[in-house]
C-alpha cells in the first residue's frame, strides 16, 4: 500500500492544482491524495485503516479522514448485499401465512386486553373522583361550620365588649356630668 503511495509521488507535480488552474478536479485529487499519505505514512493509523477495512461492520465508523474530503471504505455492492441478506426471512409462503394469522390473533387479542383496561381505568378513575368528591365536600363542610362558628363567637364578643365599652362611656358622661352641675351650683359641699 506504502508502495502505491510512494509510486504515486511521482504523481504529485501532475496533480497539483497549479499544474493545471483550469481543472477544478485536481485539487481534490490532490488532497485526497496527501490525506492518504499522512494516513498511510504513520503505522498507527494505517493499522486503524487496515482493521477497519478487514472489519466494516464491528460498530465502528468509516475510516473518515480530517480533510472531510474522502471517506474511506471497503463497501462494494457484495458488502450491501450481505448485509440487507441478514433482514431478509427466505421462508416459505405456507409458513408466512401461518405466522400471519397468528401475529393477527396476538394483536386482536392485545387490542381486546388494552380496551378491558381502558374500562377499567376509566370506571376506577370515576369511582376515586366520586370519592374524592365527597371527601373534599365534606371537608369544605366542617371548613365552613368552623369559620361560622368562629365568627359568630366573635360577632358576640364584639357584641358584648361594644355594649360594655357603651356602658363605660355612659357612666363616664354621667359622671362629667354631675361633676358640672356640682361645681355650677355652688360647688361640692361640704
Amino acid at each position: 500500500m506504502i508502495s502505491h503511495i510512494i509510486d504515486s509521488g511521482l504523481l504529485v507535480p501532475q496533480l497539483h492544482p497549479d499544474s493545471n488552474p483550469s481543472n477544478p478536479q485536481l485539487h481534490s485529487q490532490f488532497v485526497e491524495l496527501n490525506e492518504a499519505y499522512r494516513v498511510l505514512s504513520k503505522e498507527l493509523s494505517r493499522k486503524e485503516y487496515d482493521l477497519k477495512l478487514q472489519h466494516p461492520y464491528q460498530g465502528g465508523q468509516a475510516f473518515r479522514s480530517t480533510s472531510g474530503h474522502t471517506v474511506y471504505r471497503s463497501t462494494t455492492t457484495n458488502d450491501n448485499v450481505r448485509y440487507w441478506e441478514q433482514f431478509r426471512h427466505a421462508q416459505s409462503p405456507e409458513a408466512t401465512a401461518e405466522e400471519g394469522k397468528q401475529k393477527r390473533k396476538r394483536n386482536f387479542r392485545l387490542v381486546i386486553y388494552c380496551v378491558i383496561t381502558m374500562v377499567l381505568s376509566l370506571g376506577a378513575h370515576a369511582v376515586f373522583f366520586r370519592k374524592l368528591e365527597e371527601v373534599h365536600n365534606s371537608f369544605m363542610d366542617e371548613k365552613d361550620r368552623a369559620i361560622t362558628e368562629i365568627y359568630n363567637e366573635a360577632k358576640e364578643r364584639a357584641r358584648v365588649n361594644g355594649f360594655k365599652k357603651q356602658t363605660e362611656i355612659l357612666r363616664q358622661k354621667h359622671a362629667d356630668f354631675q361633676e358640672k352641675v356640682i361645681m355650677n351650683k355652688g360647688g361640692p359641699e361640704k
